[in-house]
């Protein structure tokens, strides 16, 4: 899987731009403020319709333009998004008109390494369990139906909470659907994880193997409880907070090195090196899944790493075989990472103008 076309009209400082890159490594360098990122949060948009650099999205659109278009080929379909400043989103796939943007992850299914990413260790649980669930949903073709009728569930008990709670056997009926839910929701998180660690380790040996990470799954209530009865017990506790306190919405993926919180005892290189194993070990098992790699987009690669932390990570998103984009501010933090067996193509980017070299 790899783009093959590139098209970019009226997005952030790109007035417009087309480019056909390369299947495999990408290298796209220039000075801090040219559009080195905002070429990342173009792929990035069109896999999930918003940015990672902001909530704002008409912050995306060009000063004066009416709208932003972006647009792609990627195995042979055919991808456009556009956005007005007014806040309508159009998006079209060969063709035809979607009404979500649901089925773009697995269209374009992208994993990210930048800055943002430290949130995966120091972030709230939210940030783990969205990357817990964009793998479990890629291997686990049931689980976005079951997380949806779980949303719902848990949305009319908190509105029975609200309320006041509502008669006996409302609430009984709702407790029962939720309870079988989350059953189901829970099992599939941790066989994911059970594939997961493994890679994970792997990965974290190869690139850093002087530190002992371990992986740890909360489930969002006591590992040894039934959850019926945790929200029967747990009914007049959350009566008096408004909300159901305990769940898989309450989940989390906790990372420790050498015994202890691994945002506490890691250097921020280290916390980057536990990141980018946590990414890669996710798009070797989505490869495994659906026969098909993921996109990596890479902002900043020297930040934080030396020489020979960049090589190793490298090495790895060439093995995965997958397409990558990857900036810096000079060329030569990135061209000598890749091996002379990789198609590599070079962009110079300057005052939201690209050019190949």
């Amino acid at each position: 899987m790899a783009i093959e076309l590139l098209a970019l009209q009226g997005m952030r400082n790109f007035a417009s731009l087309s480019i056909s890159p390369s299947a495999q490594i990408n290298l796209i360098h220039g000075s801090n403020g040219s559009g080195k990122t905002s070429l990342l949060e173009s792929i990035h948009y069109l896999a999930y319709c918003k940015s990672f650099r902001t909530h704002k999205q008409k912050f995306l659109i060009q000063h004066g333009q009416p709208a932003l278009t972006a647009f792609c080929k990627i195995n042979g379909k055919q991808l456009g998004i556009e956005r007005s400043v007014k806040g309508e989103r159009r998006i079209k796939l060969n063709g035809e008109w979607l009404h979500s943007a649901a089925e773009l992850a697995s269209i374009l299914p992208v994993q990210l390494l930048d800055p943002t990413m430290f949130k995966l260790l120091e972030g709230s649980p939210q940030y783990r369990r969205e990357y817990l669930d964009w793998g479990v949903f890629h291997v686990e073709h049931e689980f976005i139906s079951v997380w949806r009728q779980f949303k719902t569930a848990h949305k009319t008990r908190n509105a029975l909470l609200r309320q006041g709670g509502g008669g006996e056997g409302e609430r009984e009926i709702w407790h029962q659907s939720l309870a079988g839910l989350a059953k189901k929701i829970t099992e599939m998180r941790k066989s994911y994880l059970t594939k997961l660690k493994p890679v994970f380790d792997e990965y974290m040996a190869r690139l850093n193997p002087d530190i002992d990470v371990t992986m740890n799954f909360y489930q969002g209530w006591g590992k040894d409880k039934d959850y019926l009865q945790v929200l029967n017990d747990g009914w007049f506790s959350d009566l008096k907070m408004g909300f159901t306190q305990l769940g898989p919405q309450r989940a989390d993926l906790r990372l420790k090195a050498n015994g202890m919180p691994a945002v506490e005892v890691l250097s921020r290189g280290q916390q980057k090196m536990v990141v980018c194993a946590l990414k890669l070990a996710q798009a070797k098992l989505f490869q495994v899944a659906t026969k098909s790699p993921c996109i990596f987009l890479v902002d900043d690669l020297a930040a934080e790493l030396d020489i020979t932390h960049r090589k190793a990570l490298c090495t790895l998103l060439e093995e995965l075989e997958c397409q990558v984009f990857v900036t810096a501010v000079e060329a030569a933090q990135i061209a000598d990472c890749w091996s002379p067996s990789s198609n590599v193509k070079k962009f110079h980017v300057e005052h939201g103008r690209l050019t190949e070299e």
